[in-house]
């Protein structure tokens, strides 16, 4: 795993002086250190300059970047891992290719030696490179289908194209401008992250996953090379068959990840997905395999008992660090926006971070039950998308709003037993009154997207979910509702919240997280799948509980799913709550961003729910408040103008 960096000058510019300031990139380069520290390095081509770190994890002494070509024509940067290579590889020596190391790395360079961007569809891994042709002055990023790993990039007025594995190593370029996307933040305020190609910095995108750029002399295309199907035709007959198919393609994908010529370990939650892959990645270390755990208090948000027990069963070598007494401080959430890049509403990276810093002090990669949830129906709001739609087929649409009005008046007024039901109810009849695509975005609204006219203070600049989804929204409307919502979690909230969480986190802490379960092989045979074999009985993932059943306690599955994350209420103390004060102070660099009145109503909204655990409104209110800082924040720490 990798940070890579670099720039490309058009000929004009560089006619008119200017040129590959290596300065510039030794500071993108260090900027980017805790992804590699294990090495680093750079190259100047004339119109181009790469850099990278290194974290080294195969052919450690080798296989040293940038890499070229003997003829020096191409140069690569990667950041990734390939899997299952020696089956590309022996391809490449049969046509002639002669290899030096046993690296992945000179899989990718000659295999673009030999087929240029034609080579991309046959990678299987998670990547995200940059590769410069000197004879033809031409670059090209590429990123995995999935989005597992980042890339992004900013393309200047006069051509200028500048990348990086990390915003705020990009913004070490003193080209690359520090103004405020409005568009995006409304996105984030509305569904809590920003889904590819959007960041909060105008001008400032992600390549989108399965996607190749390529720059020529200041002219960009790009193109999608590998696409995240939707559903397949059903291939299985039976629950039998597909939980044989699954336990195939599992098992070779964990022995595929487990291949390292450094310590592997897996992080365990306790939950179906990490307890399944620490299964299959158990059964192939001939070492006891290491497992990572983070436990909280509170037992509402506390699986670390249930991972104990795990680890015994499939006898790991466990450690848990335990954040009992975690207090906010304002130099953890600097360094947490220096590595994200942008704000993040999503509290879980904290214990993601602490968890990884663990796990790094014993292994440098880690095996993780990301994309389970996506792809095998582990998410509530599928349940929620299919009551909606039951209740908007059953009840007049009048009627529906009627509901919804006299529940909004009834839930503030309503006991706490009944306020959260009175909520629920509101949301639901809400939900029913919407088309397909505003239901998703409305069932995981911060602020509802309506209200956003009352909490912005200039004008709205019309961010839809049209915009922001990266496909054709008329795509999913042939499938059930349980599978659209899937397939768009899928293509936003995976490669836009979680997968940049979990990769920036651990990164943090100079590891690397492979997820098994975002294999092509496994997303493949769960879009074979028919939903009935993912859902069964109101509960999601049913074949994949099956595929993993004879190897883990039945404890596992008989234990609710908790979502993972940090009681931010726990969290908050006198000095959160000044430094939350002083960020919307009059002078202060966010307070233009929103109307008068309503960053004191969120904060005395969300004290207000603090004196009062257990209330029904405790999530959404210290989330607010924590998204409020943290933009402010990073408005301020990565001086960017409004």
């Amino acid at each position: 795993m990798c940070g890579i960096n670099g720039f490309a000058i058009p000929k004009l510019a560089r006619a008119r002086g200017a040129s590959s300031d290596m300065s510039i990139l030794e500071r993108m380069n260090q900027r980017s250190f805790h992804r590699g520290p294990d090495e680093g390095g750079a190259v100047e081509l004339g119109f181009a300059a790469l850099g990278m770190r290194r974290l080294s994890i195969q052919d450690i002494a080798r296989a040293a970047q940038p890499m070229q070509s003997e003829d020096a024509r191409f140069t690569l940067v990667y950041n990734g891992e390939l899997y299952d290579i020696n089956g590309l590889r022996r391809d490449l020596e049969a046509r002639g290719a002669r290899f030096k190391t046993h690296s992945d790395t000179e899989v990718l360079l000659r295999a673009w030696i030999a087929d240029g961007e034609d080579c991309l569809p046959r990678l299987e891994g998670m990547f995200g490179f940059a590769i410069a042709d000197r004879r033809e002055g031409t670059l090209w990023l590429a990123r995995d289908f999935v989005g597992i790993k980042p890339l992004y990039y900013w393309i200047g007025p006069d051509g200028l194209l500048v990348f990086s594995s990390e915003i705020s190593s990009l913004l070490e370029h003193p080209g690359v401008p520090r103004r405020l996307d409005h568009a995006s933040l409304e996105q984030l305020l509305v569904d809590r992250h920003l889904a590819d190609p959007w960041t909060l910095l105008e001008g400032v995108r992600q390549l989108l996953p399965g996607h190749v750029l390529r720059w020529r002399d200041g002219v960009v295309s790009v193109r999608r090379f590998r696409e995240l199907g939707l559903s397949q035709p059903r291939a299985f007959a039976s629950d039998a068959e597909a939980i044989e198919e699954l336990r195939g393609v599992l098992d070779a994908s964990v022995r595929s990840q487990l291949v390292a010529d450094v310590p592997v370990g897996v992080f365990l939650s306790g939950g179906i997905d990490s307890s399944t892959v620490a299964a299959f990645a158990a059964r192939h270390t001939p070492q006891p395999l290491q497992s990572f755990s983070v436990g909280f208090a509170r037992k509402s948000y506390d699986e670390s008992s249930l991972a104990r027990e795990v680890a015994q069963h499939l006898g790991t070598v466990h450690r848990e660090v335990r954040v009992e007494d975690a207090q906010f401080e304002v130099a953890m959430l600097d360094r947490l926006l220096d590595h994200l890049g942008q704000p993040l509403a999503d509290p879980s990276a904290i214990p993601t971070w602490i968890v990884s810093k663990l796990a790094a002090e014993h292994v440098k990669v880690v095996l993780s039950g990301d994309g389970g949830d996506e792809f095998f129906g582990g998410y509530d709001h599928m349940f929620w998308a299919a009551r909606v739609r039951k209740v908007a087929e059953r009840a007049p649409r009048m009627l529906r709003r009627a509901g919804s009005a006299v529940l909004a008046g009834v839930a503030p007024h309503a006991p706490a037993r009944w306020a959260d039901r009175a909520r629920r109810a509101r949301k639901g009849l809400e939900l029913s009154l919407l088309g397909s695509d505003e239901q998703f975005r409305s069932m995981r609204s911060l602020w509802p997207e309506t209200e956003l006219g009352g909490v912005l203070a200039r004008e709205r600049a019309g961010m839809d979910l049209r915009e922001s989804y990266p496909g054709d929204l008329r795509e999913l409307e042939s499938l059930p509702v349980e599978e659209a919502t899937m397939a768009m979690l899928a293509r936003t909230f995976l490669p836009g919240a979680i997968l940049p969480k979990v990769d920036r986190m651990s990164m943090a802490a100079s590891l690397e997280v492979r997820v098994p379960l975002l294999d092509s092989r496994v997303i493949d045979c769960a879009l074979r799948m028919p939903l009935s074999m993912k859902i069964r009985g109101g509960v999601g993932k049913h074949v994949l509980r099956e595929a993993g059943r004879p190897l883990l306690p039945a404890s596992v599955y008989s234990h609710k799913k908790q979502g993972f994350s940090i009681p931010l209420f726990d969290w908050f103390n006198a000095e959160f709550w000044e430094l939350a004060h002083s960020l919307y102070s009059p002078n202060s660099r966010a307070t233009p961003l929103f109307r008068p009145g309503v960053v004191q109503e969120v904060q005395s909204g969300a004290r207000a729910a603090q004196a009062r655990p257990g209330v029904v409104s405790e999530t959404s209110a210290a989330t607010r408040a924590w998204m409020l800082v943290m933009v402010a924040r990073w408005l301020e720490r990565m001086e960017v103008a409004l």
